[in-house]
């Protein structure tokens, strides 16, 4: 499996599929998981930001990570993009990798959790958690 910085042309193969993810792909760059003849098997998509704290230091975020197709769940994809993004964003001296995942999305969590994330609850004002913040410190 080969795991890489998408092009133009990855990108139009996924929103062919998958035209609803539009709107993700706004950020500072993507990357695809290809097998190994060259079908798009899942992508994540990244945008930096300074961090907005007093503090002098720069966040890679994690705005979206899907698996393609549900058989290749479970099969290490996406924590391959994950430590993709840790591996690049080491290089050029970031802060922190973060994301947002809703709390019903269990197996997100677990794919934080494997990765060496930390993982902080958003609570509503009622005290129910809507998901979670998760943290990876470079």
């Amino acid at each position: 499996m080969e795991i890489r910085i998408g092009n133009d042309i990855d990108k139009e193969r996924i929103l062919s599929v998958r035209p609803i993810a539009a709107p993700y792909f706004t950020g500072d760059y993507f990357l695809v998981a290809l097998d190994g003849e060259g079908n798009i098997l899942g992508y994540a998509t990244v945008f930096l930001r300074e961090i907005p704290a007093p503090v002098p230091a720069k966040e890679a975020f994690i705005h979206l990570i899907e698996i393609l197709e549900e058989g290749n769940f479970g099969k290490g994809i996406g924590s391959l993009l994950v430590q993709k993004i840790i591996e690049l964003e080491k290089e050029k001296d970031t802060y922190q990798v973060r994301a947002y995942c809703d709390i019903q999305n269990v197996g997100s969590h677990r794919l934080w959790w494997k990765n060496g994330f930390g993982i902080s609850p958003v609570k509503n004002q009622d005290d129910s958690i809507l998901g979670s913040f998760v943290t990876y410190v470079l």
